[in-house]
């Protein structure tokens, strides 16, 4: 069993019986979500990775890898149960799973508006209320992820970018009612991030490298490791003052007026 010391930035309330806070990353076993956990575990945090595929990409020798369904209410009050009883309240939330699916209005099937939907804004709002009575307990922080794509129209993406959108209005609506509790909520808006599922869609010919990298104005892809750190930010205490915001992290995009 390995030993941990306090984070030294975290600032937030841990169970009497833990050495440290615990986060839990929903979509942590790849990409971004494991970039978050990787960072978190460097931190100090203990750190428990839910996602459908698992142990995923995760080293299961470091992290507690558990596998859940966001858009089963039942999967995800299990888990929260399941991890209270394993690790203790939870501290710190990351709300980061989700994939996409390209499809025009005038020919998007009723399934994928409504599977997109119901993962991304769904998966926040239960996950956010499976774990709302522990960050009580502890004060905690959560952080959503919305994305650009919930910013800007762009085309084939209509039931993405909604509950991207969704996702950042619901932060704003938890942050105000769980104030009293002293629970901060927060999102993150990353924009192209060099992942799986940017690759897939360069390699399937949906977007254009090049043309996308021109509208970066650091003209480049941001990296996992770069998100993760805006995360470990709005869950440490360097953000104690912050609630009901969304941090951009897109090296200028939504700035860039030509994009």
């Amino acid at each position: 069993m390995m030993m941990f010391t306090m984070p030294s930035e975290s600032g937030l309330k841990s169970p009497e019986n833990h050495q440290t806070p615990l986060a839990v990353v929903a979509g942590g076993t790849r990409g971004i979500g494991l970039a978050v956990g990787e960072l978190l575990f460097a931190e100090g945090w203990r750190v428990v990775l839910a996602d459908r595929d698992v142990p995923g990409e995760a080293d299961p020798d470091r992290f507690d890898c558990r596998s859940t369904d966001i858009v089963d209410t039942a999967a995800v009050d299990k888990l929260a149960a399941e991890i209270q009883a394993a690790h203790g309240p939870v501290s710190g939330l990351v709300n980061a799973a989700g994939y996409n699916r390209h499809a025009l209005v005038s020919e998007i099937d009723d399934d994928i508006w409504l599977d997109l939907l119901d993962l991304h804004l769904g998966g926040v709002l239960r996950l956010c209320r499976a774990f709302y009575p522990m960050l009580q307990d502890t004060a905690g922080a959560v952080v959503n992820f919305s994305s650009i794509g919930g910013r800007v129209g762009r085309p084939g993406r209509a039931p993405y970018a909604a509950a991207k959108a969704g996702v950042e209005a619901l932060t704003r609506t938890l942050a105000i009612e769980w104030a009293p509790d002293d629970i901060r909520i927060n999102a993150v808006v990353p924009g192209i991030i060099n992942t799986r599922m940017v690759q897939e869609n360069i390699q399937q010919g949906l977007v254009d490298p090049v043309s996308l990298k021109g509208g970066i104005p650091l003209r480049r892809f941001g990296e996992p490791a770069e998100v993760a750190e805006a995360v470990a930010f709005l869950l440490s205490r360097r953000s104690s003052y912050i609630t009901g915001q969304t941090l951009v992290v897109d090296g200028g995009v939504l700035a860039n007026g030509n994009f």
